[in-house]
């Protein structure tokens, strides 16, 4: 595996998973839908992880499974096996007072080769059991290079159940980040001064009722490329327009960001010198306590990791390897810049094999996420994965604080690994 940063890096191979690798998972997103109810339907290895996670995160009690021997199968009575299922749950849950608004029907890929018709499914089960939503979910890792991979396919779902609204106010729905955007961030600071009334986010509401409310916003803001499938669907079907909003880190890209929003919203942008300053600060500070510690960067920690990596080798900082599986189109603008300028930095696909044989890196550098931090050996961790809700230059900022408290401080992986319950 070469590292020097070229477009051969990026291999297409038979893929290896860490113990460190993976994040929410598509179930644990699906059950951002509040009020919602899930069935998981696969063989017994495919819905293992996922129902330990659950477990883990006390979410067991939204989710019931249906495994599947190879004699179910094979039999011809999947379908009406898996229509059973759905009748039992149903029953159980009425017993309890617990009747969902919304029942999801997750299925493995074991489903694609059986060809099931999920539309007409769907609307067989919504006509058995009045009140109910019904949506079809994939958990199909072999869709993963596809231009549908499953988390965005599952966050597309997840705003499938919204109904059109004939009101639309002064709000914005934050779309693509799992995770709320942390209330730190000045992003609400910077919304609130172009008039907008509130920032909707999936995980704020407790009632499928008040997540409808997300219909009524103008704007959706596009956080992360996962959600832009969601976003052009949502803009069909609910005539709601979106702005894309990567989260960023250079201080010069959150500006760009918080201008388009701006000018998306008809408003001019507020005055941003004030946070840019302090960004610029806490960079310099940043580079002075490092002291050029090597660091390396995660894409499942950071989802653009050239961005950041362009952040940090701008300001003085000595980014020396970047695991990244491929380069995101949003991000390779930042790829070609840091390829120019600076060749010598190691690219290294997670989950390529190749990366089982390498040898650990020395004891001083710091990895930015979990499966940098495994893969390299490294001494020092930051215990971050999927931008843990950052967004803007107080983003920005608690990243770097996070890089700094890592320095000086030896990491228990395991540890840290088993606390972030990571789900394939």
């Amino acid at each position: 595996m070469n590292c020097c940063m070229k477009e051969s890096v990026f291999e297409t191979s038979l893929h290896y998973a860490s113990p460190a690798h993976g994040g929410w998972g598509v179930l644990k997103a699906a059950q951002l839908i509040p009020d919602s109810y899930f069935l998981f339907v696969s063989p017994a290895a495919c819905g293992r992880h996922g129902a330990l996670g659950a477990r883990m995160e006390g979410r067991k009690k939204r989710v019931s499974y249906l495994f599947l021997t190879e004699q179910s199968i094979v039999s011809g009575d999947y379908e009406q096996m898996l229509k059973d299922a759905v009748s039992e749950v149903m029953i159980y849950l009425e017993k309890r007072n617990r009747k969902p608004k919304v029942m999801g029907i997750f299925v493995s890929c074991i489903d694609d080769l059986l060809g099931t018709d999920h539309v007409a499914l769907m609307d067989e089960l919504e006509a058995d059991y009045p009140g109910v939503r019904f949506i079809d979910c994939h958990m199909n890792p072999t869709s993963t290079d596809t231009g549908i991979p499953p988390l965005v396919n599952v966050q597309n779902k997840l705003y499938l159940t919204l109904e059109q609204s004939d009101k639309k106010d002064m709000g914005v729905n934050i779309i693509g980040n799992l995770e709320a955007v942390k209330k730190s961030s000045e992003l609400y600071e910077v919304l609130e001064k172009t008039g907008v009334s509130q920032v909707r986010h999936i995980s704020y509401f407790d009632s499928f009722e008040n997540y409808q409310d997300m219909s009524k916003s103008r704007l959706n803001i596009l956080v992360a490329p996962s959600g832009e499938y969601a976003c052009k669907n949502m803009s069909q079907k609910l005539g709601i327009p979106y702005e894309k909003s990567f989260i960023a880190f250079r201080p010069q890209n959150i500006r760009e960001n918080y201008e388009k929003i701006s000018s998306a919203l008809g408003e001019k942008c507020p005055d941003l010198d004030e946070y840019e300053a302090e960004a610029y600060k806490a960079l310099k500070e940043a580079k002075e306590y490092l002291n050029g510690a090597p660091l390396i960067i995660d894409e499942e920690a950071i989802t653009r990791p050239f961005e950041f990596a362009r952040c940090l080798l701008e300001n003085g900082m000595n980014v020396r390897r970047i695991y990244s599986q491929q380069v995101l189109p949003s991000d390779k603008e930042n790829y070609e810049w840091v390829s120019l300028n600076h060749p010598e930095i190691q690219i290294r696909q997670p989950q390529n094999p190749k990366v089982t044989v390498e040898e650990h890196v020395d004891e001083d550098w710091i990895a930015i996420g979990y499966s940098a931090g495994y893969l390299s050996g490294a001494k020092h961790v930051v215990d971050i994965g999927g931008q843990n809700g950052l967004y803007g230059y107080k983003g920005l900022m608690a990243l770097l604080e996070k890089i700094k408290d890592s320095k000086d401080k030896t990491a228990d992986l395991k540890q840290i690994i088993d606390d972030a319950v990571l789900i394939v």
